[in-house]
């Protein structure tokens, strides 16, 4: 067969089934589109990350943690030839208008705000552009004097540029604002704006004191000929590290490793509902190809005739539904881009979607790959079927396909399941979650096409009783070439997901969104020094605050566990968890990594229940209590001995009790509490908590900036609105895609009844002129499609509920809430928007006269 005799072919086809076709491509495109929106968002995001990967970090490498960077570590980067280093501190604090400490009224301090301070000490940044109003260089503007600080502090203190500002306690000009820093994920939650000072500024601030929070960095620049050897250099730093895990190195080649990794987490998650979207549009092709198929079948018989073999037609044909499979792919491209577009501006706040790269050619190609061989998959049943028309049906119109052979449909079936599984692993970049998410499919597709069967069934059923329009309604799902199953099965996957998809969204945000219990801290304090805690503990009362609780906390770090070294646990667990979950976070490994806060009392909170063993019920033993999940992650239990290291100190301590803590009350809660008299002569701080009078907390960390300027107040209400914005607004982009999944199933439930039309036309010519009106043939229909949308929602939506109760309670550790009327308000959506979709694509068969269908049947 010949180029143009395959062209000529492909144009015959195509008259008569340009509505057909219609559906062919929107169904494709449906699912296309989800999949490049998904695939160009995550890709371009983090091919953007990758290609600004210098400016991100600043630097060639950096050497981070919460201790300050070794002396020997910095050494060792001074004596690489023609290499640079700037040290960099970062915390959290609160910084006040210029009016100085003595000169303030109590009663009416300069009014405060909570910032992220940074400290720099030399050039910074070493890549990137820092963007300075006056536009000057950094070390120009500072001194140990000034500030440079983010246009929301002039505009929240009320300040300009030459003003004074307090930042722990000492007054600091304000020389510039700061517009962009190159290192800064603009995207990401933030819990307050930047101010920027000198090395030496931060150090005549004093807020580096013991048990404060701060991050250290030191940011590295090598010559360019040393670039190539940075993985070396690399291995001989972390080398001179110690091995707690105090301190880590990043390399601009893995800049932003944690937000890669979430984005990678998102993206797999959202690809496989994409994909979802593609296989339920592949419905709709097998539906569209079926009918096209059945209406061709004289010519295919008409083809044998004149010589062609079985196998020179299917040729044909898949290579016309290739064609058609391409045309819908690149209409769904086309639409995927504006999505993607669409996203990207709905997430602006939350992803830093700055850096994202809209020029995506393998995402375009991903979408066109997957478009196409979905098409050609949907197609391949109802096309080995076609193939096996007689040529007799040339003479007798009465002769049907002869049924496939076992062996033909065992083939069909195996290469429509190694297929989905290839194309699920594809999406997901995992065997094992491309085969979970096969098997699941699969499952849910089975109870959808049994209920489905079922329904057919029990509605023809005989009511002789019944009005005729809800008779024929109720036949009409039992009727050859009906789309009941496929509608429903079809329709009832993309409300699954969409579901799912909205309840694992809500449930989030109302379990951070919800109002905080009635007792609950509404803000926490945090680095108090022990002697300032008498004069904190009268200022909160002077302000009226109530139920205030402060605790002292010691900083420590785990050593040992019955006497085996935690580095060396720690390797053992990360290899187990590697071998049972490769690619996933090791979370036990990461109770060992940490800096372990403590406290002591004598007596556990009210939200701290005892489950095991007694509280310091053992005078001759140091007792440790510890919270009954961080004891799993640890692998310790009663009679275990942890060893601690208190700055350079080590202490063994008895595990004696375990408790289960209830971490939504809010209050201050540590996974480890010692013994009192244990801890006493240890360096600490303390924290507190209160419940501040509504609107006066403002008032309250102004006079904390002015009297006690290293300590910080986190509101928790303000943290928590922060975090449900932020997933408010990476919902609206979930929701778009799993709206797409619901779109793909009525497209389809459309386009099969669409593809129907000349039967269904017929249909209508009958009823009307055994004497049923318009409307009773427009109820007829309705009652046919909502029945369909009825068995879809109800399967779908229990379906969907079931999926996020378990994502929700055992995935995420979330309170799951009933409401019974969502569900009710699924079913009934997906109950209008059957009969709305399916009556829309029968206005054809509808309109149509009984003489002219009959004239066009009997002619």
């Amino acid at each position: 067969m010949t180029l143009g005799i395959f062209l000529r072919h492909l144009r015959r086809e195509s008259r008569g089934s340009r509505g057909r076709l219609v559906f062919f491509v929107a169904c494709l495109a449906a699912g296309v589109a989800s999949v490049v929106a998904v695939a160009g968002f995550s890709e371009g995001l983090d091919r953007g990350i990758r290609s600004e990967a210098k400016t991100l970090l600043a630097a060639d490498l950096a050497v981070r943690g919460r201790q300050p960077i070794p002396v020997g570590v910095e050494a060792a980067i001074d004596k690489i030839a023609g290499a640079e280093r700037t040290g960099v501190r970062e915390m959290l604090t609160l910084v006040a208008a210029g009016q100085a400490p003595e000169e303030a009224d109590n009663q009416h301090p300069s009014r405060s705000l909570l910032v992220e301070l940074k400290g720099i000490d030399g050039r910074y940044p070493f890549y990137g552009e820092l963007e300075l109003e006056p536009s000057t260089d950094l070390d120009v503007l500072l001194n140990d004097r000034s500030a440079v600080v983010a246009p929301e502090v002039l505009t929240r203190l009320g300040l300009g540029v030459g003003d004074e500002m307090r930042i722990g306690g000492e007054s600091f000009e304000i020389r510039g604002v700061v517009k962009r820093e190159p290192d800064r994920i603009t995207g990401a939650m933030s819990l307050g704006p930047r101010v920027l000072v000198s090395a030496a500024g931060l150090d005549r601030a004093n807020l580096e004191q013991l048990g404060s929070r701060v991050n250290y960095r030191t940011l590295v620049r090598l010559p360019a000929e040393r670039d190539g050897d940075i993985d070396t250099i690399v291995a001989e730093l972390a080398g001179l590290l110690e091995t707690d895990g105090r301190h880590r190195i990043e390399t601009y080649t893995e800049a932003q490793p944690a937000l890669r990794k979430g984005l990678r987490r998102v993206s797999s998650y959202l690809g496989l509902a994409a994909l979802l979207s593609l296989l339920i549009g592949g419905l709709g092709v097998a539906q569209t190809v079926r009918a096209w198929l059945a209406g061709r079948m004289d010519s295919i018989a008409v083809l044998k005739c004149l010589g062609y073999r079985p196998r020179e037609i299917l040729w044909l044909y898949l290579g016309q539904t290739a064609v058609l499979g391409s045309i819908g792919s690149l209409v769904g491209v086309g639409l995927g881009i504006g999505l993607q577009m669409s996203i990207t501006r709905l997430l602006a706040g939350a992803l830093p979607v700055e850096h994202l790269e809209m020029w995506q050619p393998w995402s375009w190609s991903r979408g066109l790959i997957l478009g196409v061989g979905v098409a050609l998959l949907a197609s391949l049943p109802p096309l080995v079927a076609a193939m096996r028309v007689p040529p007799i049906r040339v003479l007798r119109r009465d002769a049907d396909p002869m049924p496939p052979s076992r062996l033909a449909v065992s083939g069909v079936g195996l290469a429509l399941l190694s297929s989905l599984i290839g194309l699920a692993t594809w999406q997901a970049g995992s065997f094992v979650v491309g085969l979970l998410f096969t098997g699941g499919l699969i499952v849910v597709a089975m109870v959808l096409g049994l209920a489905a069967l079922g329904l057919a069934r029990v509605a023809t059923r005989p009511r002789e009783r019944s009005r005729l329009w809800l008779r024929h309604g109720l036949a009409a799902l039992d009727r050859p070439g009906a789309s009941t199953v496929a509608g429903i099965v079809a329709l009832g996957l993309g409300v699954l997901a969409l579901l799912t998809m909205f309840l694992v969204e809500y449930g989030l945000s109302a379990e951070l969104a919800r109002d905080l219990p009635k007792d609950a801290p509404t803000a926490f304090l945090v680095d108090i020094q022990k002697d300032q805690w008498p004069g904190v503990e009268t200022l909160l009362r002077d302000e009226q605050a109530d139920q205030i609780e402060s605790v002292p906390m010691v900083m420590a770090r785990i050593t040992a566990i019955d006497g085996r070294q935690a580095s060396e646990l720690r390797q053992e667990i990360e290899a187990e968890v590697e071998t049972r979950r490769p690619g996933r976070d090791n979370r036990e490994a990461w109770a060992l990594r940490r800096e372990q806060r403590l406290t002591y009392l004598d007596e556990l909170p009210a939200d701290n229940q005892l489950i095991a063993g007694e509280l310091w019920g053992q005078p001759d033993v140091a007792e440790i209590s510890v919270e009954e999940e961080f004891a799993g992650e640890l692998g310790v239990v009663l009679g275990s001995v942890v060893t601690l290291d208190i700055q350079g100190v080590e202490l063994d301590l008895t595990v004696t009790s375990l408790r289960k803590v209830d971490w939504g009350s809010f209050g201050i809660n540590f996974f480890l509490v010692v013994e009192p008299g244990v801890l006493d002569d240890a360096p600490q701080t303390r924290v507190a908590a209160a419940r501040l009078p509504e609107g006066r907390e403002q008032q309250v960390q102004d006079r904390l900036a002015s009297n006690f300027p290293n300590v910080t107040m986190i509101r928790t209400r303000e943290v928590l609105e922060k975090v449900a914005a932020m997933l408010t607004q990476l919902a609206l982009g979930v929701r778009l895609l799993g709206g797409l999944t619901v779109l793909a199933g009525l497209t389809i439930l459309a386009g099969a009844v669409s593809a129907g039309s000349i039967r269904r036309g017929a249909e209508v010519a009958l009823l009307k002129t055994l004497g049923m009106t318009r409307r009773q043939v427009m109820a007829s229909f309705a009652t046919e499609y909502a029945l369909v949308g009825l068995v879809a929602g109800l399967i779908g939506t229990v379906g969907g509920a079931v999926l996020a109760y378990f994502v929700l309670t055992q995935g995420m550790d979330v309170t799951w809430e009933n409401r019974p009327w969502w569900l009710v308000g699924s079913v009934a959506a997906t109950v209008v928007l059957a009969v709305s979709s399916g009556l829309a694509a029968s206005v054809g068969a509808l309109r149509k006269r009984p003489i002219e269908v009959l004239r066009s049947v009997t002619g």
